[in-house]
């Protein structure tokens, strides 16, 4: 099966490029992966963007994942990534008719949060069901693989000095290697599925957590009059702007989760971090 990765440079793209054992993968992206290990994935230069180059990629593959995504505040720039590529996409699968299989990365909390991420990702899901075979995969934050990006969130902030948060909202983090697991398991499902964990750690628990094994002073709990006040000063401190907050502080726990569904033996937030050389 050949497999197309649209924005597959990015974290999550790289490490499902590696799990998925398609017999030949290609990842459409303006930046090529350099590091070792990637070789034999092709790589096809190009912005989403970008129709006229993307259009004709569409019919040599059996299975198209989109990742590509913003997080900018930026409503062009926002609704290009989130939308735009996509639509052009299932628009190309549905006129194709071949029963090639679209897959959509979303975000569980997709149909409650009220910024511009959340809004043209509710967008996105609906331009993905124009290809019958589609899939709109839920995530809650991802940890695990190379370039650990929700670590990487959690080091910045505690570089910015940020010393308090609120204890809201279970972020549910899953392991790279469940996501991959719980995708192939799902290979004939068409719809949505959420990827939770079931993990009811909000991410200021993941914050202290990774911050006791790093040797670091612990985050206080940001409560009543401290924690309605404290998103408007982290936002006027520039140490997040108001998407990342808002993904931090929603709830991705989702009982259907197909994650919990499917793997048995969920590798935990708290194991990968204790398993991690300290600082």
């Amino acid at each position: 099966m050949k497999a197309l990765f649209v924005g597959g440079s990015g974290y999550i793209g790289r490490n499902l490029m590696k799990r998925m054992n398609h017999e030949e993968t290609s990842y459409y992206s303006r930046h090529k992966i350099d590091q070792k290990g990637y070789e034999q994935f092709t790589w096809i230069e190009g912005d989403v963007g970008d129709q006229e180059k993307l259009l004709p990629l569409v019919k040599d593959f059996d299975i198209i994942y989109y990742m590509a995504n913003s997080y900018s505040q930026d409503e062009k720039e926002s609704f290009n990534a989130n939308v735009q590529g996509i639509k052009t996409i299932a628009n190309e699968v549905k006129r194709i008719d071949k029963n090639q299989r679209l897959i959509y990365f979303s975000s569980a909390n997709v149909h409650y949060g009220t910024n511009e991420y959340f809004r043209t990702r509710r967008t996105g899901e609906d331009n993905t069901t124009l290809a019958k075979n589609h899939l709109n995969v839920r995530l809650s934050f991802v940890f695990g693989g190379e370039g650990d990006n929700f670590l990487k969130i959690i080091d910045e902030l505690f570089a910015k000095g940020v010393d308090k948060f609120p204890k809201t909202g279970r972020v549910c983090p899953t392991h790279m290697d469940d996501l991959a697991e719980t995708l192939k398991k799902s290979d004939k499902t068409v719809g949505a599925i959420y990827t939770n964990s079931s993990s009811m750690i909000t991410f200021l628990d993941a914050m202290n957590i990774y911050g006791r094994k790093m040797g670091k002073a612990e985050v206080k709990e940001a409560s009543g009059f401290l924690s309605r006040n404290l998103e408007e000063k982290l936002i006027e401190e520039k140490k997040m702007d108001k998407i990342l907050y808002d993904r931090l502080t929603t709830d991705y726990y989702r009982e259907t989760s197909s994650v919990i569904r499917f793997i048995k033996d969920e590798k935990k937030f708290e194991d990968y971090i204790r398993d991690l050389p300290k600082a």
